[in-house]
């Protein structure tokens, strides 16, 4: 698993549609959701996940579609979740939320745990991560769309690791509020594709003739 952080000190409020997007997602990557449609979540409503007021919710996502979080402040991001993945495909693992509460200086800050289990439920890779910075500064009344902008984990599976489902466990934790979500999804990590070895070219073998040179009687 190869492992690295994405930093900015910038706070974006983001809006998300999760749903086909028209850019390739590059290869070794199946999307959801796998039929037309796209699910849309309100900031008002927030995410399945929650406590009290705050919600999240952690996806995997083509490490492509980072750019979708740097869009200005208003426009929907285009954000495609992966199901499946091949050895090689770059992924990015965000996390969400909305509703978080601010102190009386107007900063809110959240912390997010991270792990990655393989498919017999032992830790992948050491991704035993504890109290990492998702955002800390203005958030406004806290009902926008937030993201892990300030520390984004990008995955890689390799190919001797082992094919099934791996799961990926996280909690969003409001600082402020003192609220936390536990989080979960799923990948599937696929076989590599297995590719023949070319038949090499054999020289057919010809028979050799013989001339023979006629006496002169």
């Amino acid at each position: 698993m190869q492992k690295a952080w994405k930093t900015a000190a910038q706070v974006v409020a983001l809006g998300i549609v999760f749903g086909p997007v028209t850019a390739p997602a590059g290869a070794g990557v199946t999307l959801m959701p796998e039929k037309p449609g796209a699910v849309e979540y309100d900031p008002k409503t927030g995410f399945p996940d929650h406590n009290g007021g705050f919600s999240a919710m952690v996806i995997v996502i083509p490490q492509s579609q980072l750019t979708e979080f740097d869009k200005v402040d208003g426009g929907a991001r285009q954000i495609s979740r992966v199901a499946r993945a091949e050895p090689g495909a770059q992924l990015a693992i965000k996390v969400v939320f909305t509703g978080l509460s601010a102190d009386s200086s107007g900063t809110g800050e959240v912390t997010y745990d991270l792990r990655v289990l393989t498919p017999d439920g032992q830790i992948y890779a050491a991704s035993d991560y504890s109290h990492l910075a998702a955002v800390r500064g203005p958030v406004g009344d806290g009902k926008r769309v937030f993201d892990n902008r300030t520390k984004v984990v990008l995955m890689s599976f390799d190919p001797q690791d082992k094919p099934g489902i791996y799961t990926i466990k996280a909690v969003a934790r409001d600082e402020v509020a003192h609220l936390e979500v536990p989080l979960a999804t799923t990948i599937e990590l696929l076989p590599p594709t297995a590719t023949k070895s070319p038949v090499a070219d054999v020289p057919l073998k010809t028979k050799k003739t013989h001339s023979r040179k006629r006496r002169r009687r």
